[in-house]
């Protein structure tokens, strides 16, 4: 029976070649690296998962520190000498030795971990990860652009995206009405064909959103085709007055890490579509999340945490499985200077859903040692 050897920590820092802003902060920009944990085990003949966990503290409560700790100190142990097919019994574990509260614990490096073992039981079966969950839907999955910052260099910038072949762009949008109309305003007038996909990070509130979408109705602002997160995580409340006003779709994001949260949101009515996430939810759960999803009749987008190569994969042999309504937003391609691995095929917009066994991808371990760092505990 094949076991589980060894498992690995490799903190990096990879360097972003733009700047990316969200209303909570900056998630990377030339000078300032985003913080990323592989995580490599290794199976007693000798095959290698792997799998990634993006960590920024200003969207999501695990860091770096807090992910590498939990892996070394506490998963590690646990995990070997089972058996790496074993998923259900070492997801099961892994909730009772990092108990979530309410419906989620310490997710992304949860995420990591399966990943890395659907990495090692594809390759031990000679299966690409899409085929193991059900085989992918499409050959191709197509991305959307991130557009964030100053509004006056978004202009440029989707025009040069456009001309590429993208024809969805999410916009990040930062809680002031005036400033984000005008960044609608300027990615809408830019690509007059795009689709444009607003996402407030939790910027508003159900009151102050009201501002925002008079506006957008004033300055005739079309193509809008969803609103994403206005309020905080826990405003369930807000949500439900915000959906039952809102002529635009609202999508749920960060209140939303699991099929718990998910029934809870369709009780309350607070949501008209949501968004996956491969570390929110890992690729288990994003399965169940769906399935609840197209019982509720609720529409899936999909989006990541600017993930490098084995986060980005994984997101693609996932979402190529699911009938997501949007190019979907995983933008490490946009924003980092090296994805770590080598085998992925883009065309234009799209990205081909790889078929080799595992991941697909080969990590470039040389680039994790250029990354790597060490770190103060």
């Amino acid at each position: 029976m094949l076991t589980i050897r060894s498992v690995e920590a490799y903190p990096l820092k990879i360097p972003y070649v733009r700047p990316f802003v969200l209303s909570r902060g900056v998630v990377g920009k030339p000078g300032i690296p985003g913080d990323h944990l592989y995580v490599r085990i290794e199976a007693s003949d000798g095959t290698v998962g792997w799998g990634e966990a993006r960590l920024m503290h200003t969207w999501m409560y695990e860091t770096l520190e807090s992910a590498y700790t939990s892996l070394v100190n506490y998963i590690a142990p646990v995990l070997k000498g089972m058996d790496p097919f074993s998923l259900n019994l070492i997801l099961r574990r892994l909730d009772k030795l990092l108990t979530p509260v309410v419906s989620s614990g310490q997710p992304f490096i949860k995420s990591a971990v399966e990943t890395a073992l659907f990495d090692i039981i594809g390759k031990a079966t000679g299966q690409p990860i899409h085929r193991l969950i059900g085989g992918r839907i499409s050959d191709y999955v197509e991305l959307s652009a991130m557009m964030s910052g100053d509004p006056e260099a978004m202009a440029d910038y989707a025009r040069e995206m456009a001309s590429k072949g993208y024809r969805c762009f999410k916009v990040k949008i930062m809680g002031d009405p005036v400033e984000d109309v005008e960044r609608l305003k300027i990615v809408s007038e830019a690509v007059p064909d795009a689709t444009i996909w607003a996402d407030a990070n939790q910027a508003y509130t159900s009151y102050s959103i009201r501002k925002l979408l008079n506006f957008m109705e004033d300055m005739d602002i079309k193509r809008v085709i969803c609103l994403e997160q206005p309020v905080p995580t826990w405003d369930y409340e807000g949500l439900k007055r915000i959906v039952s006003k809102s002529s635009i779709p609202i999508a749920v994001d960060e209140s939303m890490f699991s099929h718990y949260d998910l029934i809870k949101l369709i009780s309350a009515n607070a949501l008209d579509l949501i968004v996956l996430k491969l570390a929110k939810s890992g690729i288990t759960g994003n399965l169940k999340i769906a399935a609840l999803a197209e019982a509720a009749g609720i529409d899936l987008f999909a989006s990541g945490m600017t993930e490098s190569g084995v986060g980005f994969t994984a997101s693609v042999h996932l979402f190529s499985t699911l009938p997501i309504a949007a190019p979907i937003d995983i933008n490490g391609p946009q924003f980092l200077e090296s994805l770590i691995v080598d085998g992925l095929e883009f065309e234009g917009a799209k990205v081909k859903v790889p078929d080799k066994p595992g991941l697909g991808v080969k990590v470039r371990e040389d680039k994790i040692e250029e990354y790597r760092v060490e770190l103060k505990l």
